[in-house]
């Protein structure tokens, strides 16, 4: 099949500042025809749903492992793998789609381990997907032909090497048309704060109430505890009620307060697209009056009414759960909002007040943790696995970094005793403004979002399989569900179809299919295990 795809092709022609301005407009006119809703939402909705009723009595999985990696499309990993459904032939992504005659470029194939990625944005989501067409990618990203990478098991033998034992979804897609942190957020809350997806957070925001932020200051607490309980949705004493709040909308994604999406930040003037890598959130602190502290202030708000499955958990002591990736402090939140770790973008829960408490700080540990839990026999009913940034395949991490990571968590998961009762679903984040040619089904005014390649990994999975069903982050929260009878957070995880179709319960368990790392592949990623991230 990889004779299939073309060379980089890339053929300039001189352009116009009349055609450029043209293209803007129209790309203006696109977004305000998709956030207007004329598109026909609730007719498309859902229209492809499995028989989600199987009962789960005596399942035989007790574990689920959900190890999210980032910044991959479907096409850029697994656009040639046989049988899945990958990049067309004769495909090459305009450079204006409005003129196809100023040139165009081809997919290609990469074995460069470390690659640049593009704006992966509201904004630049929304021109990619061009109302469906799926060809304005060249113009959302700059121009930069990264983009139309793709590999092959050459340069990701160990992700090919699962995909072929266990289970390939190709069909699974991201939940919003944005970056990270509304994706991280629906994946364990089937919704996301609004703020979240259209804005990119701080990374390191002013103190509240003015001044810049010293991690290594003692004084970092001395912040109006009022104002922060009542502003961030606590109460005095830190609590707010295991995120039940009453005031959230927990049976939809959206509510009549929804801010209007920032407009396409594109410069006509320029050669290429976007002016900005996406619309960021800029300004002083939490309490200045400038657009990025209001924008800042409104996610923690939010963050803060949005209940999650870790609150489901915690209202049935019988389910346990970690989040491997770094510990929280208890008591530590308004820290937290100082530092800018509160906007995490890979740990929303890190937005959340009740995270900071006694009941919830204990759930997140180093994410070097789970290799003592397996030894241990302690690994929890439901874990996420999250990598610090260079073993995350963010651009311009190394990808073989990341491929070595996950392969060493799946090797250790396979040796343990746990691996005849686990399932491990595999996925990345978003699409890194990587292309995938698939249009991803509109369910509402935020998505679905492009397609995420994903693998399942089981004693149970089916051997060799490739899944067309329909899936999305959500998939994930509605088979948590499923298996340890909670209820649903939110329309988008009750509606999402289960991940049921990549199992086969009856089959004979499966041997682990071992990966070995070599020594010099361990060192490679060992100092990188248990560093902390820089907040976003």
């Amino acid at each position: 099949m990889l004779d299939k795809i073309g060379l980089s092709e890339k053929i300039t022609m001189p352009r116009s500042t009349s055609k450029i301005t043209f293209i803007i407009a129209s790309l203006f006119m696109v977004t305000a025809l998709i956030t207007a809703n004329v598109l026909p939402w609730s007719s498309l909705a859902y229209a492809q749903l499995q028989d989600n009723s199987s009962s789960n009595k005596n399942n035989p999985i007790k574990h689920i492992v959900v190890i999210m990696q980032e910044n991959r499309s479907f096409d850029n990993y697994f656009g040639t793998y046989p049988g899945a459904n990958g990049i067309p032939k004769n495909v090459c992504m305009p450079l204006d789609p409005q003129n196809p005659s100023h040139g165009c470029v081809k997919p290609f194939l990469s074995s460069n381990v470390v690659s640049g990625g593009g704006p992966h944005s509201y904004q630049s989501s929304i021109i990619a997907y061009d109302n469906g067409k799926m060809d304005g990618f060249m113009v959302a990203e700059n121009e930069n032909n990264d983009i139309m990478s793709y590999y092959n098991n050459k340069t990701i033998p160990y992700y090919w090497d699962l995909a072929k034992h266990y289970t390939l979804a190709d069909n699974f897609f991201s939940s919003v048309f944005s970056y990270s942190l509304p994706n991280h957020w629906y994946a364990i809350a089937g919704q996301a704060p609004t703020t979240s997806m259209y804005y990119g957070m701080h990374k390191a925001p002013n103190a509240v109430g003015g001044g810049g932020a010293n991690k290594n200051s003692k004084n970092n607490n001395n912040i109006n505890q009022n104002a922060a309980d009542i502003n961030y949705g606590l109460d005095p004493n830190g609590s707010n009620n295991n995120g039940l709040n009453t005031k959230s909308n927990n049976n939809n994604t959206t509510s009549n307060s929804d801010p209007p999406p920032p407009a396409l930040t594109l410069n006509a003037h320029l050669k290429k697209g976007l002016l900005h890598k996406g619309q960021r959130a800029r300004g002083g602190g939490l309490n200045s009056p400038s657009p990025g502290g209001q924008v800042a202030k409104e996610y923690l708000e939010e963050s803060n009414l949005t209940r999650t499955v870790a609150d489901l958990f915690m209202n049935n002591t019988t389910i346990s759960w970690k989040y491997y990736d770094h510990p929280i402090e208890l008591g530590g939140y308004r820290t937290a909002v100082n530092n800018g770790q509160a906007y995490d973008y890979w740990n929303p829960f890190a937005a959340k007040g009740s995270s900071y408490t006694q009941n919830y700080y204990s759930h997140f540990v180093n994410r070097g943790q789970i290799f003592s839990d397996l030894k241990n026999g302690t690994l929890p009913d439901v874990s996420w696995v999250i990598p610090s940034s260079p073993i995350s395949e963010h651009p311009p991490a190394n990808i073989t970094l990341g491929m070595d990571w996950v392969t060493y968590v799946i090797d250790s998961i396979m040796k343990s005793p746990e691996w005849n009762s686990t399932a491990i679903v595999l996925t990345w984040d978003d699409y890194g403004g990587f292309y995938d040619h698939v249009p991803p089904p509109p369910i509402d005014k935020y998505g679905l979002g492009f397609r995420m390649p994903a693998i399942i990994i089981s004693p149970f999975a089916k051997p060799g399989f490739i899944d067309h069903s329909k899936y999305q982050f959500e998939s994930m929260l509605k088979f948590i569900e499923w298996r340890f009878n909670i209820p649903s957070l939110t329309n988008r995880d009750r509606n999402a179809n289960n991940l049921l179709n990549a199992f086969d319960f009856n089959q004979k368990p499966q041997p682990p299919h071992i990966i070995p790392l070599s020594q010099r592949e361990l060192n490679a990623i060992n100092p990188f295990i248990d560093i902390n991230r820089h907040p976003g």
